[in-house]
């Protein structure tokens, strides 16, 4: 067997490998040991590591796979409390333990959606005895479209364009959306998918909805604008959470008009900002003649209007209407 330390922002990613490992590992359901490490003051190392030899008398296969959760001693700027002792120990336990594992058990250090602080003592312990590194990596968000191709191609679905944009749109830039959108799609047992099916299987990204509402706030679509901003109601999203969320496409926004007005073409935009070339145009078309001075007016106006609500002078329902009203208009 081997250890492992498994880390990474992609969570899914991680949780696919850590599933894998412990498939690989054969063992029975009951020797899978899942050890909670992110409390200093809580976790023993000493217990921890009683796991991995323990040996049972009447099971032939003493095959043992050790999970620590989160552990502490391998995040950035987690400290034991200023017990220095306490790392000390740990560092000296762990080692006298990679000396000699046991071959039968398989430990795994594993950080969900944490990068591993490659700087600790305790990692380099790690590298030390050679065990296995795993860093799951997120897919950046201007290369998600080319991953989405990827593994919509390994499972074999093909969609039309119009299903294709809509998949993209319902499922962002998250991996579990993503994969959680293929399993359904297995499920349902076709291999080809237009438009409909694909708006009846996959839930709507969480951002969508904000996406429809900055667009019609910047294009001047009063109607589309109070339907998104409805809908987002419905699903009980509340003004607190609706205004930075606008607030981050705004300053999007604002980056792209910006450089527009500099002078810079579509395809430098999209270097520069990291976007395809396609949701550049996209967003420049949905701003007609609005310049990066009205956006940056607009992003301005958010930010008072958030600020009074948190000051308690001002109703949030109200006050975010009468902002969208007053703002969400085609002129600069």
């Amino acid at each position: 067997m081997s250890n492992y330390v498994i880390s990474g922002k992609n969570q899914y990613v991680a949780e696919e490998r850590l599933k894998q490992i412990i498939k690989e590992a054969r063992c029975n359901k009951d020797n899978v040991i899942d050890i909670d490490g992110e409390d200093a003051r809580k976790f023993q190392i000493d217990a921890a590591l009683y796991e991995c030899n323990v040996v049972s008398l009447f099971e032939e296969n003493q095959a043992r796979v050790v999970i620590i959760r989160n552990p502490w001693f391998l995040k950035s700027g987690d400290k034991a409390k200023g017990k220095e002792e306490v790392r000390e120990h740990l560092l000296d336990v762990l080692e006298q333990y990679l000396k000699d594992p046991n071959p039968a058990c398989t430990l795994i250090f594993f950080l969900s959606g944490i990068d591993a602080d490659t700087r600790r003592k305790e990692y380099k312990l790690l590298e030390k005895y050679h065990v296995n590194k795993f860093v799951a990596q997120p897919v950046k968000p201007w290369e998600f479209p080319a991953h989405i191709t990827e593994v919509l191609k390994k499972n074999g679905f093909v969609l039309d364009n119009e299903a294709r944009r809509e998949f993209e749109q319902r499922v962002g830039t998250d991996e579990f959306q993503l994969h959680n959108a293929i399993e359904k799609m297995h499920l349902y047992g076709e291999k080809k998918y237009g438009v409909n099916i694909i708006r009846q299987l996959i839930s709507e990204d969480a951002n969508l909805d904000i996406w429809k509402l900055g667009n019609a706030f910047l294009s001047g679509n009063a109607v589309a604008m109070m339907e998104s901003r409805d809908q987002m109601y419905a699903k009980g999203m509340d003004v607190m959470s609706m205004i930075p969320r606008l607030a981050s496409q705004l300053r999007k926004a604002y980056d792209i008009r910006a450089l527009k007005d500099l002078g810079y073409d579509d395809a430098s935009i999209a270097v520069r900002l990291r976007m395809k070339d396609s949701a550049v145009r996209m967003n420049l078309k949905g701003m007609g003649t609005l310049r990066a001075k009205g956006i940056l007016q607009r992003m301005v106006a958010l930010a008072e209007v958030e600020q009074a609500i948190k000051r308690g002078e001002a109703e949030p329902k109200a006050s975010f209407e009468a902002y969208l009203l007053k703002y969400g208009v085609r002129h600069g």
